[in-house]
Order: structure tokens, then C-alpha cells, then sequence
């Protein structure tokens, strides 16, 4: 039961934490942008938060078994999010203007911060003392 609670509570962080950065970046993307980059914002954060919730719960569930990897784990995903985002772009006829790129930017550093947060209050609770 633990282990879903957890899940919620991060679940609850991050949504609290992006929903409305969201809602403030649609603004000013329907004010200033044409409709495309709209789709490319909805796109991102929908991307961005999916994978993160991801690769997040991938870490929770590893933290007890593989506990001297999560940092690794962790660079890994961030890795991963930027290579499946490059891809996407690769197989999509879908061209992203320079300053458009702000608009997958700004919803992955967020992403990011919170997901460092979260990892490193799991790595901080990880009791290394058992081991020895």
C-alpha cells in the first residue's frame, strides 16, 4: 500500500507543479503563436508529463532493489525523454521553428525539477547503513 501512495503523492506534485505553468503557457501561446504551436505545446506537456510520471514510478519501484543504480537510472531517463522527443520530431512531417522549441522546453525543465525533487527525497529515505 505504501508503494501507491507514494505513486499518488508524486502524481499529485507534479500535476499540482505543471497544470499551471500549462494553463499560463497556453495563454500566451494562443496570444502570441499560430495554431500549430498550440499543438506542439499541447503535445509537450502531454509528453513531458507522461514520461515523467514514467520513468518516476520506474524509479520508485527500483529504489528498494536497485538502490546504488538510481542515479543512473535517473540520467538514463533523462536521456531517454530528449532522444524519443528528437525522434518524434525525426518521424513527424512537423516543423518546429527555433523559438518554438521553448514550448517542449519549458514543460521538460519542470518536469525535470520536480522529478529531481522527487528522486532525490526517495534517495535521501534509502537506508545505505543496512547494507553493511
Amino acid at each position: 500500500m505504501k508503494i501507491k501512495s507514494t505513486i499518488f503523492q508524486f502524481l499529485l506534485i507534479l500535476l499540482c507543479s505543471v497544470g499551471p505553468l500549462y494553463f499560463l503557457h497556453k495563454y500566451f501561446v494562443q496570444e502570441y503563436y499560430s495554431a500549430s504551436s498550440l499543438a506542439l505545446l499541447n503535445f509537450s506537456y502531454k509528453f513531458n508529463v507522461g514520461i515523467t510520471f514514467l520513468f518516476t514510478i520506474t524509479i520508485i519501484l527500483l529504489s528498494k532493489k536497485f538502490k546504488d543504480q538510481l542515479g543512473f537510472i535517473f540520467m538514463i531517463g533523462g536521456f531517454l525523454k530528449i532522444a524519443l522527443f528528437l525522434i518524434w520530431k525525426q518521424t513527424t512531417s512537423i516543423q518546429i521553428e527555433k523559438a518554438e522549441y521553448l514550448h517542449f522546453f519549458i514543460p521538460y525543465f519542470i518536469c525535470l525539477i520536480v522529478e529531481i525533487f522527487y528522486v532525490s527525497k526517495i534517495l535521501k529515505k534509502i537506508n545505505y547503513q543496512e547494507d553493511n
